[in-house]
């Protein structure tokens, strides 16, 4: 992909492998097509992409995100927006601005299994391209989003594991989430239609010929092809690899931020943070357009 030309864009690493902040843009309004193209190749070349001192309604949010792609739809109604359902509200408030109690379920669902790695998405047949996400409330502590470069870390994977796990699949089932938090309440038989299990392999080859690591740790358990305990002693293997220091960067959420990452080859999760503070993040996710294969 050529490089297209250098606009008025501002830019900083803010990890050695993955991660890239850059300012002198506003998201608000309609973009220069030459804006999007180089935001669009710092993207691929950086996985990650962090524009601070933002400020985007749900319906700006959504236009710029169309830049990239067809939005998608999470399957769980008590997660979208009520104006606009291409928009996940990631927050323990509601939309009247009522904190929610501690024992609430969506509290469960943001506090706990976004805590474990994933990407997102993983569960559908073509699975998610990327997200978007944008903060409007923020704890004072904790509740910093961490992500993992899959391709970094299958590159330096020992040569014997990347023989192992060369063939390999794992079975994503966005039911198999309920596997790790037991208080959610059980998904519907609609919700359960939305979303059969998907098979994917544990080595994904990108369009551009690199190949990442692509697992997951709560829609998936295993790594099938093996006896059961082994298949989960390798998918533990595998995202304890892909989570090492090297392959990671933290970021500390302040108010305004707009983080955009691509989910193929990139893993991420939530720290701890204290359920009574308020938090609130805005989601747009784009549509996958490539199954993934080995």
């Amino acid at each position: 992909m050529a490089k297209p030309p250098i606009i008025s864009l501002q830019t900083r690493r803010i990890h050695p492998t993955i991660g890239m902040e850059v300012t002198g843009v506003d998201l608000s309004g309609p973009l220069q097509q030459a804006t999007i193209d180089q935001i669009e190749y710092l993207w691929r070349q950086h996985l990650v992409l962090v524009f601070p001192n933002q400020s985007l309604t749900e319906e700006q949010q959504i236009a710029f995100s169309k830049n990239f792609g067809e939005l998608d739809i999470t399957i769980e109604d008590d997660k979208k927006s009520s104006k606009n359902p291409e928009v996940l509200r990631i927050a323990n408030v509601d939309e009247r601005g009522q904190k929610l109690d501690v024992d609430h379920p969506i509290q469960h669902y943001f506090s706990t299994l976004t805590a474990l790695w994933h990407t997102d998405g993983s569960y559908r047949a073509v699975p998610s391209f990327a997200s978007m996400l944008h903060a409007l409330e923020v704890t004072p502590e904790g509740g910093e989003t961490c992500f993992a470069n899959g391709i970094a870390a299958y590159e330096a994977l020992p040569d014997d594991i990347k023989r192992q796990v060369e063939d390999k699949h794992m079975v994503h089932s966005y039911e198999f989430t309920r596997h790790f938090e037991r208080r959610l309440p059980s998904l519907s038989e609609d919700e359960r239609l939305q979303s059969p299990p998907a098979t994917h392999p544990v080595v994904r080859r990108h369009a551009d010929g690199r190949k990442s690591l692509y697992v997951s740790g709560n829609v998936a358990y295993y790594v099938g092809g093996m006896p059961l305990d082994e298949g989960q002693r390798l998918h533990a293997y595998l995202l304890d690899w892909v989570t090492q220091p090297q392959f990671v960067y933290s970021h500390r959420w302040s108010v305004g931020d707009v983080v955009l990452w691509d989910n193929r080859p990139t893993l991420h999760r939530v720290l701890p943070y204290n359920p009574n503070h308020r938090r609130v993040l805005q989601r747009t996710e784009l549509k996958g357009t490539e199954i993934p294969h080995a």
